[in-house]
């Protein structure tokens, strides 16, 4: 007997792209970096996001100033990035908060369209920002942004996009 199968049309056309990232939020970064480079994933650059690495910080349509530990490492065409809530409200305190430890968003390339497109494109389908900032490098600026798709779908979906002179800013201790 043949498996149930699930018929979709397609009634908008795609714009998601491919998966470029995945995140897992954790409220100990180097215990999940440990765990992680174990299975052989890494190294990993560790970074600070706070009011002096990222500037217009936005949560839920409010200014906020959110403080996380964050790092990344790139294991074949994907970025696995942590992210330990610090300080501030964020997406990813109401995650560890409610959900615990665990994958909190996948980040598309959204076919290289600009940001602005991709905030158009995720909202005009019922997605809102819910949280987004920009973060500085040594030279330039990438531009992050988190969409509410969680409760549909199960988890977060992130757009970001780096500047053409983008150079990694320091790495924190």
């Amino acid at each position: 007997m043949e498996a149930n199968r699930v018929t979709k049309s397609v009634t908008t056309s795609p714009f998601l792209g491919n998966v470029v990232e995945i995140c897992i939020v954790t409220s100990c970064c180097n215990r999940t970096i440990a765990g992680l480079e174990s299975l052989g994933i890494g190294p990993f650059q560790k970074f600070e996001f706070n009011s002096r690495t990222v500037t217009n910080h936005q949560y839920r349509g409010q200014p906020s100033n959110f403080e996380l530990k964050v790092a990344f490492a790139t294991h074949g065409n994907i970025v696995w990035e942590i992210m330990q809530p610090v300080a501030g409200p964020s997406i990813m305190r109401e995650f560890l908060d409610t959900h615990g430890e665990g994958i909190h968003h996948v980040a598309f390339d959204c076919q290289h369209v600009p940001q602005h497109q991709r905030r158009e494109e995720f909202e005009r389908r019922g997605y809102q920002l819910v949280q987004s900032g920009i973060w500085h490098g040594k030279k330039g600026t990438c531009e992050f942004m988190f969409f509410d798709t969680e409760n549909t779908i199960g988890t977060c979906f992130e757009s970001y996009t780096f500047s053409d002179d983008w150079e990694d800013p320091e790495e924190a201790a």
